[in-house]
């Protein structure tokens, strides 16, 4: 499985959660006051850079890990 369709699917099944976590009242953003809706689709891109962004970091960090060891 390529990389970014892996990243794309993590993003997707994190809006899918936070779907179900407002149904279920964990929190409401402000376009739930009264009545349940979706949340937006576009939401999926920011999770799929959150993804991005904590593997880079995290892959970073065993880099500088690794070499301090050898050290």
């Amino acid at each position: 499985m390529p990389i970014a369709l892996s990243f794309v699917l993590i993003g997707l099944f994190i809006w899918i959660a936070e779907n179900i976590a407002t149904v279920f009242g964990a929190w409401q953003y402000p376009n739930q006051p009264d009545a349940w809706s979706l949340v937006h689709l576009g939401k999926v891109s920011s999770w799929v850079l959150l993804v991005i962004v904590s593997f880079l970091i995290v892959a970073t960090l065993k880099l500088v890990k690794g070499k301090l060891q050898k050290d």
